[in-house]
């Protein structure tokens, strides 16, 4: 599922960020391992204490859509919890959520779509429907 959206917007020139308050040689570690030495070093990453304020807060995404020159209504956001799905909320950005065992009783009633896997039916025409 990731891979394939990943694919799918590096061949569309559109831009990728991964946003968490982990570490960032964590977090860059985790996206080399998973997507690859191609795909990796064309991922913007926005991690550890890059913002003052974390998750509900909007700053991580609100620094991604400053620095990657996007406007946030033209920004889904990828999360599986609460407390992330608000931060893209309040930053004016769409969001898909994608279930996780650890969160799936969270509530996810502000979420334009609920998914238990990015398999279904998340594809660059769906975000693209989202944004409007």
């Amino acid at each position: 599922g990731v891979m394939r959206l990943v694919d799918e917007a590096l061949a569309a020139n559109i831009p990728i960020a991964v946003c968490s308050t982990s570490a960032e040689k964590s977090v860059r570690t985790i996206v080399e391992v998973l997507l690859g030495p191609t795909r990796a070093p064309k991922i913007s990453i926005f991690a550890g204490d890059v913002v003052k304020a974390k998750k509900p807060d909007p700053a991580i995404y609100n620094l991604a859509a400053v620095t990657l020159g996007l406007s946030p209504k033209n920004i889904v956001v990828i999360e599986d919890s609460h407390i992330g799905l608000q931060a893209a909320k309040a930053a004016g950005m769409h969001c898909v959520v994608t279930m996780s065992p650890y969160t799936a009783e969270e509530d996810f009633s502000l979420a334009d779509h609920i998914v238990e896997d990015l398999d279904q039916g998340i594809d660059l025409a769906f975000c693209k429907k989202i944004i409007g």
